[in-house]
């Protein structure tokens, strides 16, 4: 080994030290920037509308992507992000959480916001799920979700029509509890409910945190 290489090796190392210390920041920093840039940019009432009512569009739902957020989840999500998908807004008051409602399960959508977990699924009916990121970081995606309390105000927009909700339930099941997504769920309560879904800490846990709300009130946006 020449002095050279033995020079390059240390200074490789060191620099190899300071990306994995500013990873987490960088990744922060790249979500931070999708998911805001969606909300200030993108969402219009008649932007919503539009995308509610787009049949063209290839809706994925891949629950692999309910994974830890990382360099290979946010490269895939920044280069597939495609803001037809935004059909709504999330707005949780006590957790300052203001998010768009991508359709779709996908590496993309989960970057930029709330993603719905099933086909079909309506505003203001049945049991209508969305899963998002949890964040080290609580101003970011689901990072809070877990502090929600019973009581919380959650409310979905259409750009439209208003859906108020109130978190009634939190529980943490097994990832493998897809019997959380049915609208049995709410046919049980006997009205339409919401259920917000993250990782339990991490997805390596192999648990799901859901917070469960039931729909209390609907009313246009001009009211």
């Amino acid at each position: 080994m020449n002095k050279t290489i033995k020079k390059v090796i240390p200074i490789l190392l060191i620099i190899i030290g300071i990306l994995f210390l500013l990873t987490p920041f960088i990744l922060e920093q790249v979500v931070k920037h999708y998911s805001k840039s969606v909300i200030d940019e993108t969402i219009s009432k008649e932007t919503l509308k539009a995308n509610n009512e787009n049949d063209d569009l290839e809706v994925e739902y891949d629950f692999s992507a309910i994974e830890d957020v990382d360099i290979k989840s946010i490269i895939s999500g920044s280069q597939n992000l495609n803001k037809d998908y935004v059909i709504g807004t999330l707005y949780i008051p006590d957790l300052d959480i203001n998010l768009p409602i991508m359709k779709g399960l996908t590496n993309a959508n989960l970057m930029a916001g709330a993603a719905t977990m099933k086909p079909e699924q309506s505003f203001g009916t049945g049991n209508y799920t969305l899963a998002g990121h949890r964040m080290k970081n609580k101003d970011l995606l689901f990072g809070s979700l877990m502090d929600i309390e019973k009581g919380s105000k959650v409310y979905v927009s259409d750009g439209e029509k208003i859906y108020e909700y109130v978190i009634y339930n939190t529980v943490v099941v097994p990832d493998t509890a897809m019997e959380m997504l049915s609208d049995n769920k709410a046919d049980e309560k006997g009205k339409p409910i919401i259920s917000l879904m993250t990782c339990y800490f991490s997805s390596k846990t192999g648990k799901r945190f859901f917070a469960i709300g039931e729909l209390v009130d609907e009313y246009l946006i001009e009211d």
